[in-house]
């Protein structure tokens, strides 16, 4: 045989050989491949479904908290309590609450009305945009659910969403709010694509709520198109999803999930050719790719064989392209709006690009053997410790911190210092790549959400979230020191009326000029914050005795019966403070602030002016 044969036969049994092993490749990995991806198809399948059932308890948790707060208003309870002993008739009642209830209706976006009941069940006025035409003789449901109402003239039933809750004044029940909602918040939750279909079952499963994309209208329905029903599945915690066909004989995947909390279950099914269809083809795709890259190598073993000259060339293109790319990393390196500098491993600068050079105002000459640290406002950030960087890039190949730049005028700013490793061939770290983000814009963003979710945005004192911090802290503090201090629930005598005489904006600059007073009359440790209205709280620090709690409340009575000058008139004012005592009159916060509120109410009743002790 000669030599031409020998390197035809060698060729040839190459490239069998490679197209053989392509199609063994091929059979081995697509078998698992297609039970994993099937697997995973329907994972995603599942995880959609329990997105679906979060977001609706979520819905579903939103508007018991709106309930929570309708029914919280603590001037309408106390006009409950009045009137549920007799002291107020219900038409004054009516007068009162009405305009109340009314400007609580307008914040919220998706309301139908809110009809208040007494504490036996008997209505005492209504509002909102629905209130004229639901059923006058409207019974008081309980709890959180899902009911057709009948609406309008034509009593057309249509499905809302009520939630009951207790108003409550120390501890006993005075009467309730219903609150009834549009269901627009579920529409986003309910739109799915053409090949899948959700829809709301209560867990009795005697209604069910859809969404009808032809009308765009939500429908309470009888519970018939189930396929869990029509199956006689049951919903079960580890029961992930079941397979059934709808009546036109379409394979589906069906999905149930309790909403949690809550007597709702979501159900939602997607054809099982969506689900798997384009897995299946991908699948096919994939396999045929392997046969054809089997053929390719096949024929590239035999181009392999062909003159050098061929694989210089490509050399010589691998070289051209790495060129490209250097020179297109030395423009990104020089023209990105990014700071970035290259270190050693001691982070003594070895280069720095213009941006760098131009936040910081150095120079290339006199970044030379300066270390970055220079650069770093230390009193801002803790010192960037190398051995914890280094355990870090060993570990994740990167590290990230916040740290603060020096400008060119000496004035530090927030930055994203991003570190990424440089090896050599052994995988050792020779340099270090840091990477400048300047993250101003956000800093300034967060305290700004800081600063609106802990202070009043009327009178810049701490809201209600910031006082309970504050008086859990105190609690924990004085049970740790075994010390007292007190708790002053302190209620404007006379602020109505300057209300509705002068206005909201006078009694918007009237209660900024009260938080200042009270501001400039506590001791320094002391706290004072708005509860809300023209309601303020004081925590104390650590009283001497407990008798020492009265000069401090006298001083803010005297302070606020001095004349306020607002729009040009003199007001005059009072104030009725409750006081409360750790640990004499509670060790909890709710505790203390129930009875500060009830020794403040008491104050309101006898006289007003004045302080009680709880």
């Amino acid at each position: 045989m000669d030599i031409f044969e020998q390197k035809r036969r060698i060729i040839t049994n190459a490239i069998v050989a490679v197209v053989l092993t392509g199609i063994s490749i091929a059979v081995v990995v697509s078998t698992p491949l297609i039970n994993q991806i099937h697997t995973q198809a329907a994972d995603t399948a599942s995880l959609v479904a329990d997105a679906k059932a979060e977001s609706v308890r979520a819905v579903f948790d939103q508007h018991q908290d709106l309930a929570r707060q309708t029914a919280s208003r603590s001037e309408l309870a106390r006009v409950m309590v009045e009137y549920n002993r007799g002291n107020l008739a219900l038409a004054d009642l009516r007068t009162f609450s009405r305009p109340r209830l009314d400007d609580a209706a307008k914040n919220i976006d998706n309301l139908a009305a809110i009809v208040r009941f007494d504490a036996s069940g008997a209505e005492v006025v209504r509002v909102g945009p629905l209130d004229n035409q639901l059923p006058a003789d409207l019974p008081m449901p309980s709890g959180l659910d899902i009911q057709s109402y009948p609406v309008g003239v034509n009593n057309e039933a249509r499905p809302l969403l009520h939630v009951i809750a207790a108003i409550r004044v120390d501890e006993q029940i005075v009467g309730y709010d219903l609150l009834l909602f549009e269901l627009s918040p579920l529409i986003p939750i309910f739109r799915v694509d053409v090949d899948s279909s959700l829809c709301l079952l209560d867990v009795e499963r005697t209604r069910r709520l859809i969404w009808t994309e032809g009308s765009h209208q939500f429908r309470l329905t009888t519970p018939n198109g189930c396929l869990a029903e029509q199956e006689g599945i049951d919903y079960k915690p580890d029961l992930d999803f079941f397979r059934a066909s709808l009546p036109d004989g379409t394979r589906v995947l069906a999905f149930m999930r309790l909403v949690e909390g809550y007597d709702w279950e979501i159900h939602m099914n997607a054809r099982t050719s969506s689900v798997f269809g384009k897995v299946i083809e991908d699948i096919v795709i994939s396999v045929v790719l392997i046969l054809m890259l089997s053929a390719l190598a096949g024929t590239m073993v035999w181009r392999s064989l062909m003159p050098i000259v061929h694989a210089l060339v490509n050399q010589a293109s691998q070289i051209a392209r790495s060129t490209d790319e250097l020179r297109l990393a030395q423009q990104v390196f020089n023209h990105t709006h990014e700071a970035i500098v290259i270190c050693d491993t001691g982070l003594q600068v070895i280069r720095a690009n213009p941006a760098f050079n131009e936040i910081t105002g150095a120079t290339p000459k006199t970044l030379r053997n300066t270390n970055l640290m220079a650069f770093i406002d230390s009193d801002r950030c803790k010192k960037i410790d190398r051995e914890e960087i280094h355990r870090h890039l060993v570990a994740e190949n990167a590290w990230q911190s916040e740290v603060w730049l020096t400008g060119p005028d000496n004035t530090p700013f927030p930055n994203l210092l991003t570190v990424s490793p440089v090896r050599n061939a052994r995988g050792q770290i020779q340099q270090l790549i840091l990477t400048f983000s300047d993250i101003t814009a956000r800093v300034q963003a967060e305290k700004q959400m800081f600063r609106l979710a802990h202070f009043d945005k009327l009178t810049g004192l701490p809201n209600r979230t910031a006082l309970e911090t504050h008086l859990e802290q105190a609690i924990e503090q004085a049970r740790r020191q075994h010390h007292h201090f007190a708790l002053m629930f302190l209620d404007l005598d006379k602020f109505k009326p300057v209300n509705d005489t002068m206005g909201h904006q006078a009694g918007d600059e009237l209660l900024r000029n009260v938080a200042r007073r009270l501001k400039h009359s506590i001791r320094a440790n002391d706290v004072v914050g708005r509860r809300g209205g023209d309601e303020f709280v004081i925590i104390t620090g650590p009283l001497t005795n407990d008798a020492d709690a009265q000069p401090i409340a006298r001083k803010m009575i005297q302070v606020l019966n001095e004349p306020f000058h607002i729009q040009g008139q003199t007001v005059h004012i009072g104030a009725s403070v409750g006081i409360a005592l750790y640990p004499d009159n509670g060790q909890t916060a709710e505790q203390l602030l129930a009875a500060a509120d009830k020794a403040m109410y008491s104050v309101k009743t006898s006289g007003r002016n004045n302080l009680a002790f709880a």
